[in-house]
């Protein structure tokens, strides 16, 4: 059970790789290591250097909102992945726990039996 939780935590590192969790609060989940989602820019049409001038931010920000759904989704991915290997370390430490006590059960049921 020992090599199991070693090889667990050696396989939740290298999942992470580093990568910052993200926070669970409430019942929504937000990432931690993507910095602040960024604001559209509103389309000024008022004269056209302002129109102009508006574009350039909106092209800016479809870049910058570019990289912070790849570091969300990339989070999302790390976490979800975690959860789902520490589910399943949890899962067989259980159904081991279970076996023993089958096994713990059988045996002591057969030296009763023995005995008698």
């Amino acid at each position: 059970m020992i090599r199991r939780a070693i090889a667990t935590l050696l396989l939740l590192s290298s999942f992470a790789g580093g990568a910052d969790a993200g926070a669970l609060k409430s019942g929504t989940w937000a990432p931690t290591g993507c910095g602040t989602e960024p604001t559209p820019p509103a389309i000024n049409g008022s004269s056209r250097p302002a129109y102009e001038a508006s574009i350039k931010q909106a092209q800016s920000f479809q870049t910058v909102a570019k990289q912070y759904e790849d570091c969300y989704f990339k989070e999302a991915q790390a976490d979800s992945t975690i959860i789902n290997a520490a589910t399943q370390d949890q899962q067989h430490q259980l159904q081991a726990a279970f076996d023993k006590l089958s096994v713990d059960a059988k045996a002591a049921a057969e030296r009763l039996n023995k005995k008698q």
